[in-house]
């Protein structure tokens, strides 16, 4: 007989158990439980991130952190769409908060991590058909949080990852979507708003360094955009 996880919102101590078979349970739970569209507070929500952020410290082999950098991000396509920027801004909180106390060995593997809850973050806006009230609220939550360009307290190292792997994940998410798209035509994306913290960023970014990094990555993306519509209009053409 299969054993079927029930739907609950796990302790802690579950998500950060030193069995990988009890803190992989506690996770096929919470998916349940966050999928039945139960909301959570925010102190909630922190305590859960916390959590998480725990049991992803203690996976110790590549292709386990990949599994579960995979699963941990894609956390948000199982929530009701109104829960989901309270729930990536309560997962930055808590990674920014606990960013000092990482050691370099295990740095890599959050990298890896940001990188996945992008891509899902970007993921459940085009869901959403990148509807202009989701889009807002999260450009606000990246430049209140992880992006503030003026807040001193949220490390640097996690501001410059995010500036380095943006575009990257925006652009496998649109590939994705342009593939089930008959022409070019039908891709309709609000770049102004997704561009937004980068903006913000490359003007108003507390050291010359942020500036500098946030303006190239933009100017680098809008270049590429350029050329890709480019080599689109000269295909149409010889069809």
């Amino acid at each position: 007989m299969v054993e079927v996880d029930p739907a609950y919102l796990p302790l802690g101590k579950e998500l950060a158990a030193n069995e990988k078979k009890t803190r992989d349970k506690a996770v096929r739970s919470l998916r349940k439980f966050l999928s039945s569209g139960g909301n959570l507070s925010e102190i909630e929500l922190i305590k859960l991130w916390k959590g998480l952020f725990y049991c992803f410290w203690m996976s110790d082999k590549p292709l386990i952190q990949q599994a579960l950098a995979n699963d941990l991000g894609s956390l948000v396509m199982e929530l009701p769409a109104a829960n989901a920027i309270p729930f990536l801004k309560a997962f930055w909180q808590i990674h920014c908060q606990e960013w000092h106390g990482l050691d370099r060995i295990r740095l890599d593997k959050y990298y890896l991590l940001f990188r996945r809850v992008i891509y899902f973050s970007f993921q459940f806006l085009a869901r959403e058909s990148w509807d202009n009230g989701y889009l807002e609220a999260y450009t606000d939550m990246l430049l209140e949080g992880p992006l503030s360009p003026t807040d001193r307290k949220n490390p640097d190292s996690i501001r410059y990852h995010i500036i380095d792997v943006y575009f990257e994940e925006l652009d496998k998410v649109l590939d994705d979507i342009q593939s089930r798209l008959e022409s070019s035509d039908d891709l309709d994306v609000p770049m102004e708003e997704i561009n937004r913290p980068f903006t913000v960023l490359s003007t108003e970014g507390q050291t010359k360094l942020l500036r500098k990094k946030a303006k190239e990555a933009l100017e680098t993306h809008e270049k590429e955009m350029a050329a890709m519509a480019e080599d689109s209009g000269d295909e149409d053409e010889e069809q």
